[in-house]
């Protein structure tokens, strides 16, 4: 078979200077080690959930420390999640889970993709499985779920923290993180050719193009991190429903962004209770760090953190800077707790993290 180069996006200009936004603070306690992509991910089980298997991987912390619940982006899996959950196994009990026709979990029944059918099969299994409320964090197409999830089952959300949420982005600009001609996949017909263009790019292009697209400094990502992440890849190319879920998803989203009214975006982050982190990268060439600020104001109680440097997954390319602004985050809910942050530093100017592992997500 012919390979084909991964899709390439040139997306919105590097804005370093827009780390100057940042609101949010970092806690500056102990974090747990936090390990590189080629460590394993941490064991998971699958669940009944509404119809379907969704597969949950949990990261042990200590007795009684409070859950938390990672969701991942479009083209991802819970194993992206696996370095920031390390950093906060001194802190947190960690579940990170496949969305259905995602990573290990089975497709949706009846083949129903979109942000708020991903919204109920989150609250379900965080009933099934979690112990609410939860901090609940999401990536990307993630954050767009955790937003519904936030504001459709409250009594299960502690807090609520969005990496580079896939909010809407209706600029009319050249430089723009999406690329415009996705909207053709809502067109009739347009599957079949968004599936033989996926099936022709090999696992190894693939990963080497999602690092390229994900991270604000590709060079950071190692030869061992592109080779583990092609053997996840092509693992999935064996799945009947891989490419099915990818395009799915991508249309729910964007059907989800012709939303208006009560059911809008902006209207389900405005009716959200509880206290949320924005943060965003720099360099981020999917969704424009220029909307951050825009994406923070929706929320009645958000803070925000843009980190230098960083692209669209900040849980994978910098997991301690990540991390320390949730544990500075948490304890603005948590009174007299183990989650008081020592020495808060304003958040401006974080410093670099462990080298980053590649990244999956996409959206």
């Amino acid at each position: 078979m012919t390979s084909t180069p991964s899709w390439h996006v040139a997306g919105p200009p590097a804005r370093d200077d827009l780390a100057e936004w940042t609101t949010a603070t970092l806690d500056q306690g102990e974090l747990g080690p936090i390990p590189p992509l080629a460590q394993p991910a941490p064991a998971g089980r699958t669940h009944l959930i509404l119809g379907g298997g969704v597969h949950v991987r949990r990261q042990p912390g200590p007795a009684g420390a409070p859950p938390v619940w990672y969701v991942h982006g479009l083209g991802g899996s819970s194993t992206d999640w696996t370095r920031l959950s390390a950093a906060l196994a001194s802190r947190a009990t960690g579940y990170s889970l496949d969305l259905p026709g995602s990573g290990r979990s089975d497709p949706p029944p009846g083949g129903r993709y979109s942000p708020q059918v991903d919204a109920r099969v989150v609250a379900a299994t965080i009933e099934r499985v979690g112990d609410g409320p939860v901090h609940l964090v999401g990536n990307s197409y993630g954050g767009v779920v955790v937003t519904e999830v936030a504001a459709g089952w409250p009594h299960l959300v502690r807090t609520l923290t969005v990496l580079a949420p896939a909010v809407p982005d209706l600029r009319l600009t050249g430089d723009r993180g999406a690329d415009p001609r996705l909207g053709m996949l809502l067109m009739p017909g347009t599957a079949g050719l968004a599936y033989q263009r996926l099936g022709s790019i090999a696992p190894t292009a693939r990963a080497r193009g999602m690092g390229e697209l994900c991270f604000g400094r590709p060079e950071v990502v190692t030869e061992q991190d592109y080779a583990l992440a092609a053997r996840e890849h092509a693992w999935r190319a064996r799945l009947p429903w891989v490419y099915e879920s990818m395009i799915g998803n991508l249309r729910g989203l964007m059907s989800s962004y012709l939303r208006t009214g009560q059911r809008s975006f902006a209207a389900v982050a405005g009716r959200i209770t509880v206290p949320t982190l924005v943060v965003w990268g720099t360099r981020d060439r999917l969704v424009d760090v220029r909307l951050s600020r825009r994406a923070a104001a929706a929320y009645p109680d958000a803070q925000l953190l843009v980190i230098a440097g960083c692209g669209h997954v900040p849980q994978m390319e910098e997991p301690e800077t990540t991390a320390r602004a949730m544990l500075a985050h948490w304890a603005r809910t948590v009174t007299g707790s183990d989650f008081a942050p020592t020495e808060p530093d304003l958040a401006g100017a974080p410093s670099r993290s462990v080298p980053a592992a590649v990244g999956t997500s996409s959206s």
